[in-house]
């Protein structure tokens, strides 16, 4: 008896402290915020080197939000580019808990002097003011040559021998009429914008995002003339791609140095006029500069509207992408990739697990079993039985009463 209640005394012992162990331990472990979003509301990369104005990011822990970064950096932050020195830079976020799941939404974009700022309103914030003129690179057009081989290349060997005696002069006035075109185009691809910004949010099972771009387009100025590349829509559907060529620029240029080689032909080089074809030397001349002309017929601008990129329970929209792609370095144009408007939401979770974890209880001991009891009467014997008539019983009964009457004797015998 002494040893089964010994062992039920440190089962008990054992019980409690492995409650005390689980008591002192964390029911979750939150490794992951339950929400957060972030907004960047512009990065820039010039030949190569990269600027942006910082990402404001807010996360919730389940019970209050924390933040890093600005809300509304100064355009001071991207440093010594050229690319914007005006506008206002707007990038909000926040996060909630709704019925007990995290909830997040952000915005973020560009937009020019007298733009107002507002709060994250899951669509906007940044109420347009002047529009903004960036300029996403120069056209440098001053490589473009006269070249001598490929000018005589269209003509018949009569004007061939027409033309040798003049053609040293001749070639020479034409490039001093090209490189004064050239000179006074003062060639550059500019962004036109008014307020450029995207939005997301992610809300427990939805998340959802757009972008919206106000007043916003691409063209290339050229000789005081303006050429449009690209109207861009105010509200793009999901990563609407526009792919730009200049072949309007190529014909600009081409039509502006037909004006000119004539006026020089009929002018400076008028009494070569007499011995020269003026329209064969007109077309060997456009000829050769518009081969050189012809990489700016390729993709020059790549640009893509609303880019959104979706995950579980994650979204990221980028309101507009730019690339100026590598064959405009053939003509100056120094290389730039833009990205206006970067908002991104969750992934989010939960505050608690989604379903309760069953409780810690501590496993059943078994009960003490009751002692034996001994039979103060037993029967007499089963009915029908044969043999002695006091039977097994009256053996134990009559045992019994002798054991007593021994026991009740000795206490007497040691008393006396």
């Amino acid at each position: 008896m002494t040893t089964r209640r010994t062992a039920a005394r440190i089962a008990a012992a054992a019980t409690a402290s492995s409650l005390v162990l689980l008591t002192g331990t964390p029911a979750v472990a939150a490794d992951a915020p339950v929400a957060q979003a972030s907004a960047t509301a512009l990065r820039l990369t010039i030949a190569g080197t990269p600027a942006d104005s910082g990402t404001f990011t807010v996360t919730h822990d389940g019970e209050r939000q924390r933040s890093e970064g600005s809300d509304s950096p100064a355009l001071s932050v991207l440093g010594g580019q050229d690319f914007v020195q005006a506008g206002t830079l707007a990038q909000k976020a926040r996060t909630r808990v709704e019925d007990g799941r995290g909830a997040s939404a952000a915005c973020s974009g560009l937009a020019g002097d007298g733009a107002v700022l507002l709060e994250v309103d899951e669509g906007s914030c940044l109420r347009p003011g002047d529009n903004l003129e960036l300029t996403a690179g120069n056209l440098d057009l001053s490589n473009l040559q006269i070249l001598r081989s490929d000018f005589l290349a269209g003509f018949d060997q009569q004007l061939q021998d027409a033309l040798a005696p003049v053609l040293d002069p001749l070639l020479a006035g034409l490039q001093a009429v090209l490189e004064q075109v050239l000179d006074a185009a003062d060639a550059a691809l500019v962004l036109d914008l008014g307020a450029v910004q995207s939005f997301c949010v992610a809300r427990p099972g939805e998340v959802s995002g757009g972008s919206t771009l106000a007043g916003a387009g691409a063209s290339l100025r050229l000789a005081g003339q303006e050429v449009t590349l690209l109207d861009l829509p105010a509200d793009p559907a999901p990563n609407t791609k526009l792919v730009t060529d200049l072949g309007e620029v190529v014909d600009l240029v081409l039509q502006t140095l037909r004006t000119q080689f004539t006026e020089a032909i009929e002018g400076v080089l008028g009494p070569l006029g007499q011995v020269i074809d003026q329209a064969e030397v007109l077309t060997a001349a456009l000829g050769t500069v518009g081969e050189q002309l012809a990489p700016l017929e390729e993709n020059v601008l790549d640009v893509t509207l609303n880019k959104q990129e979706r995950g579980k329970n994650r979204i990221d929209v980028t309101a507009l992408d730019v690339r100026v792609l590598p064959v405009a370095a053939s003509f100056g144009v120094e290389l730039l990739d833009v990205e206006i408007g970067h908002s991104s939401c969750g992934p989010n979770g939960r505050v608690q697990p989604d379903e309760p974890q069953e409780p810690n209880t501590p496993a059943p001991q078994p009960q003490p079993q009751p002692e034996p009891q001994v039979p103060i009467s037993v029967p007499a014997g089963a009915s029908g039985s044969s043999g002695s008539g006091l039977g097994t019983g009256g053996l134990l009964v009559l045992l019994l009463t002798a054991l007593g009457a021994g026991a009740v004797a000795t206490r007497r015998t040691l008393r006396s």
